[in-house]
């Protein structure tokens, strides 16, 4: 009589099939994470901006009524010529040189001055033009810089 083995066990494309679920359910996990970051970053990003808009649009509102041209808060950016943060930006095309003069440069005093509770990020300032209300970050977010880009 010839006697069969009994196997035990899961064998080794049994092994292999886990651990090709394993990983799968690891680079999900991972994507997951990291899209929800991303969002995030985006939705304090964009938040920050939106403040900064209404505060500035304010600003602008009250300079209007009280008939005054020297309310704005921030540096005119064509004013800033030293600035490597902005002089990298200026050198990114984003807004075109003739726009310069319309859009200031709000420092980490400028906001707080504004009585908001931001900074800027790391290497990174935060632009308003008071005229058509457009919030740029110099540093961009996914290659875009314009708050009316940003979603």
């Amino acid at each position: 009589m010839i006697k069969m083995k009994s196997e035990n066990g899961l064998g080794i494309i049994g092994i292999i099939f886990i651990i090709i679920i394993i990983a799968g359910l690891i680079t999900g996990a991972v994507y997951i994470i990291n899209k929800n970051i991303d969002k995030e970053e985006n939705d304090q990003i964009r938040s920050n901006m939106l403040l900064i808009q209404g505060t500035c649009n304010r600003l602008k509102q009250e300079s209007v009524r009280q008939k005054k041209t020297d309310m704005f808060v921030g540096t005119k950016i064509s004013e800033m010529n030293e600035d490597e943060i902005i002089n990298d930006f200026k050198g990114k095309n984003v807004i075109p040189e003739d726009q310069y003069e319309k859009y200031y440069c709000l420092n980490n005093d400028n906001l707080k001055s504004l009585n908001l509770d931001i900074e800027n990020e790391e290497n990174s300032y935060y632009l308003v033009n008071y005229d058509d209300n457009e919030v740029i970050i110099t540093k961009g977010y996914n290659d875009k810089y314009k708050l009316s880009e940003i979603s």
